[in-house]
């Protein structure tokens, strides 16, 4: 099972904002909710996958990509 899959619906719009190089207050405005809630989200996303940052998160998913492929 790859983390993506235990992601919510939000988190992965989240995750795609973030990776598409979107800071938490465009991501915030984007979605209209709060700065402090992508920061939650962007945590959780981390916790999910395992990363320290959101760079290492995007690599272990680009990772899982290539070997689902």
């Amino acid at each position: 099972m790859n983390a993506l899959s235990l992601f919510t619906a939000r988190e992965k719009e989240i995750y795609v904002l973030s990776v598409k190089g979107m800071g938490c207050k465009q991501i915030a405005s984007e979605l209209g909710i709060s700065p402090n809630t992508v920061k939650k989200y962007r945590s959780r996303l981390m916790q999910k996958a395992g990363a320290g940052n959101m760079v290492e998160l995007a690599g272990r998913m680009a990772g899982e990509k290539k070997q689902a492929a």
